[in-house]
């Protein structure tokens, strides 16, 4: 079985908005809401994710992220390139691999963990070029949200 390094972050207060409703006023499918997450780093506001959670386990997700701070942990693993969703091939993005390659690429997976330590997926991070190792990947995005960089903007920069 594969070792996977996993960097944890300090502590930062965690800002949260759900989103409940039919689906035409939210585009969440039906019986989930959305619950949107950020962190307060030195005082400015760090949009993480909005991700999806059943309507009967959101009172608890939101119950745990309002116990106190939260850190994100991140592990450094690798992707099948091919594993990307299809793109047709006019807007396919140069990093990604046409169909007929096999390239693996560097990713990170984010979570939050809560001090109750519940842990909560919440974004992957995919390195555009497979030059760096998946712990090298992890450690830059876990640095870059220290800074307070956006994980949308992550995505331009990994």
């Amino acid at each position: 079985m594969t070792e996977f390094n996993t960097f944890v972050s300090p502590e930062y207060p965690v800002l949260q908005s759900v989103a409940h409703g039919p689906v035409e006023e939210t585009n969440n499918p039906d019986g989930q809401a959305a619950l949107s997450l950020g962190l307060l780093v030195k005082g400015i506001p760090s949009f993480l994710a909005t991700i999806p959670v059943t309507e009967s386990e959101i009172g608890s997700v939101t119950h745990s992220l309002e116990r106190g701070d939260v850190r994100v942990a991140v592990v450094g693993t690798s992707v099948d390139g091919n594993d990307l969703p299809d793109q047709d091939e006019a807007a396919r993005e140069p990093w990604r691999p046409t169909p007929a390659e096999k390239r693996d690429l560097p990713a990170a997976f984010l979570s939050l963990v809560c001090s109750d330590g519940r842990r909560i997926d919440v974004a992957q991070i995919i390195a555009r070029e497979g030059s760096a190792s998946p712990e090298e990947v992890a450690r830059f995005v876990l640095k870059q949200i220290a800074k307070g960089v956006q994980i949308p903007d992550l995505a331009s920069t990994s």
